[in-house]
């Protein structure tokens, strides 16, 4: 999946996430949230499916997921209480909330 948004490529291919000519960092498990949230776009996907994706068959901390949703929107240039791209559904999960395009073809 190679999706534009913002001023931001997602190349989930390369495991990149690119602003301008830059690579911007993130943990592998900030990117495969954000991975996550991109391929169910619209759509709001919540906590437990998170933690079943993110961490299988393991207990983590519920502050975990917080501080990972904190990571992305950092990456992203995101706030959560203006949010451009990640959106919180209280008592739910999270939902990625912004137009993206497929990369190929905003670059043709």
């Amino acid at each position: 999946m190679r999706l534009r948004f913002g001023d931001l490529t997602f190349d989930g291919g390369r495991r990149l996430l690119i602003r301008g000519a830059d690579a911007v960092h993130l943990s592998p498990k900030a990117f495969q949230l954000l991975e996550l949230l991109l391929a169910r776009r619209p759509d709001a996907v919540s906590k437990a499916e998170i933690q079943d994706v993110l961490w299988p068959r393991t207990f983590v901390s519920e502050t975990n997921l917080p501080a990972l949703v904190n990571e992305v929107r950092r990456a992203l240039g995101d706030r959560a209480r203006e949010p451009k791209f990640v959106r919180t559904v209280h008592g739910y999960g999270y939902a990625f909330d912004a137009p993206a395009r497929d990369a190929k073809a905003a670059e043709s």
